[in-house]
């Protein structure tokens, strides 16, 4: 056995040495060099161009509640987009001719358009358990 390298002791023994205190320079929320000694100062030449440089390049801001349009969502159109959202809740991906059977479902009565919506959220509940998002 090394010198160097001591032998643990035993199970339920106490060991005869102690470990020191951790040095400032090991501890993660302390620095123990003074930070302008590692790195000079950023030149502002050297600084890379992060904002946007001409007034033109700037993101649009989104649009206020009072700019968009106030025209009622047609019938069909609300209807397609209810059928939409429950093939999504329900973890349905679109196929191809998914689009044509929607817009078949969306010329029927509102009862019928929310029985299938309905079967569609129960079928979606009881065919196999998925994780919930958090």
């Amino acid at each position: 056995m090394s010198l160097y390298c001591p032998a643990p002791p035993p199970y339920g023994a106490v060991p005869d040495y102690v470990l020191a205190p951790p040095r400032a320079e090991d501890r993660l929320n302390t620095c123990a060099f003074a930070t302008d000694l590692l790195l000079p100062p950023p030149r502002p030449e050297d600084r890379l161009p992060l904002g946007p440089t001409h007034p033109h390049d700037r993101p649009l801001p989104p649009p206020r509640p009072e700019d968009r349009l106030q025209a009622p969502v047609a019938l069909p159109d609300r209807r397609r987009l209810d059928i939409q959202a429950a093939l999504t809740a329900a973890g349905v991906a679109p196929a191809d001719g998914d689009a044509a059977a929607v817009a078949e479902l969306t010329g029927l009565s509102d009862a019928a358009v929310r029985a299938v919506i309905d079967w569609i959220g129960a079928a979606a509940r009881t065919s196999w358990p998925r994780p919930h998002a958090v």
